[in-house]
């Protein structure tokens, strides 16, 4: 086809010499598909190094302006600005090419967003957004094909979108029964990196008429080297396949080793509670029998016998935590849901905590203005509060400690604030797993199961969890739990 009658787009010369750019041509085995695509070839070019990707580009777009076919570019700023100077650089006179409307470029984020309705693309607007850009393209060509390269469905990847952009690429293939071009598109081949990939990547695939190999394989001319190099490619294969079989078996191996584990700390905890239990009442029943005792021998029996009270509580503690390990991983941890007031239970809660607070020297302030009633697992959540006094005791000796209820629209809201050494910000997300801390082991006490606990008894209700915390400057931990008042 002749090219049109408007300013030349493309300075004259020969075919055959190189652009500076690229100044010695690399054999590619996609290079005639590319030189003079089909009316409605669709094809998609995977790369590994952008170099060779403009070097495609740089082919496909100035071999089709010197066709006198018109070219449109849908690609990011930086990708724009680069096929500017490759195409400068091949001889295209890029801004008489723009102004006559053989070549028109677009950024990729702003036209997709035209078309994009809750996510998925939509059939009418792509039609009127891409189909329009389309048809005034051809226009300007005296109604020569046109060659196009997008960049929307590699940036819908990127956004975590696949089956959009299988829909997209599907779109595009809808469009070419109404308009004449041929579309080439790109995908870095790192972006279908993961075994999860396997089947949109198929669908990737089979909306394209052609599917060009990455450089590794595409740039080998000897048919020979092409062949061994699909060898090693199915040996690889079949060794990943192999380890991803061996790594399923040993996955399953430690499964079963976990679950033996937390069958074991299920029935040791409920082993070690029985006596501790029993330990704990004799304990707390010789008090009575010390108090009368005169001198200073009862009182130094008295601090001994509170000191041994709270040592199995802690231990009773430690076992309760355990056990509930075992429950929440076999996701055995049930709720028995009723009507609870959340102010009366954390100031019954805060009640039980004086003793504790009292030798940490911290003053409790509760505020809670009214009932917050909802229907909640009452054990539950004064199990979390405990966890969050704790540690506000723990990491905010000698400091006061807040504790606020308050009812937001559909939620109950409890927050605990304390004045402690606080929480880097890169620990927040850490301290809610199992046997974590932000603080060391060798300075404070405990199994780091508090705050992992907390957040599974929450999120079992259906709520959330979180901490605002800088170091030295204490911690805000804040409970949100649905709720629906009468």
């Amino acid at each position: 086809m002749m090219a049109p009658s408007t300013p030349y787009t493309v300075t004259d010369m020969p075919s055959s010499s190189p652009s500076p750019a690229h100044a010695e041509a690399r054999y590619h085995v996609g290079r005639e598909l590319l030189a003079q695509p089909a009316r409605d070839a669709h094809v998609v070019q995977l790369y590994e190094d952008e170099s060779f990707l403009f070097d495609v580009l740089e082919q496909y777009l100035a071999g089709g302006l010197r066709a006198g076919e018109p070219s449109v570019i849908i690609a990011s700023e930086a990708h724009r600005q680069a096929l500017r100077q490759r195409l400068a650089a091949a001889g295209v006179d890029v801004e008489a090419a723009c102004a006559t409307g053989q070549l028109t470029l677009l950024d990729a984020r702003q036209t997709l967003s035209r078309f994009m309705v809750d996510g998925r693309p939509d059939w009418e607007r792509f039609k009127d957004v891409v189909g329009g850009v389309l048809e005034r393209s051809r226009a300007a060509g005296n109604g020569a094909r046109v060659r196009a390269y997008g960049e929307m469905v590699d940036l819908l990847w990127q956004d975590g979108l696949p089956d959009a952009a299988a829909e997209l690429e599907e779109l595009w293939n809808d469009l070419a029964r109404l308009h004449a071009f041929s579309l080439l598109c790109t995908y870095a081949l790192g972006t279908f990196g993961e075994a999860g990939h396997e089947r949109p990547f198929r669908d990737v695939c089979r909306a394209h008429t052609h599917v060009i190999p990455a450089e590794s394989y595409s740039q080998l001319e000897d048919p020979d080297c092409r062949l061994r190099e699909v060898t090693l490619l199915q040996q690889r294969a079949q060794a990943l396949e192999n380890e991803i079989e061996r790594r399923r078996k040993v996955e399953q191996e430690l499964l079963q080793a976990l679950r033996t584990r937390d069958e074991f700390l299920c029935a040791a905890g409920h082993e070690l509670k029985t006596p501790l239990t029993a330990l704990q009442l004799q304990l707390q029943s010789l008090p009575a029998v010390a108090l009368p005792t005169a001198g200073d021998g009862g009182k130094r029996l008295r601090e001994r016998l509170d000191k041994a009270i709270r040592h199995t509580e802690r231990l009773t503690t430690l076992v309760e935590g355990l056990v509930d390990v075992s429950r929440v991983s076999g996701g055995a941890l049930r709720l028995e849901r009723a009507e609870v007031d959340l102010a009366r239970l954390v100031r019954d809660s805060v009640a039980r905590a004086m003793d504790e607070a009292t030798r940490s020297e911290c003053q409790v302030r509760v505020v809670a203005d009214g009932p917050v009633r909802g229907s909640w697992d009452r054990q539950r959540l004064s199990q979390v509060l405990h966890h969050l006094l704790t540690n506000a005791f723990k990491y905010g000796r000698g400091k006061p400690v807040d504790v606020h209820v308050e009812a937001a629209a559909g939620l109950a809201r409890l927050v605990v604030k304390d004045q402690g050494i606080g929480i880097a910000t890169e620990h927040h997300e850490r301290i809610f797993d199992r046997f974590e801390r932000a603080a060391s082991s060798n300075h404070f006490g405990g199994l780091g199961l508090g705050l992992w606990m907390a957040r599974s008894i929450i999120e079992s209700h259906g709520g959330s969890i979180r901490v605002g915390s800088e170091p030295e400057c204490g911690a805000v931990f804040v409970v949100e739990l649905p709720y629906h008042p009468d």
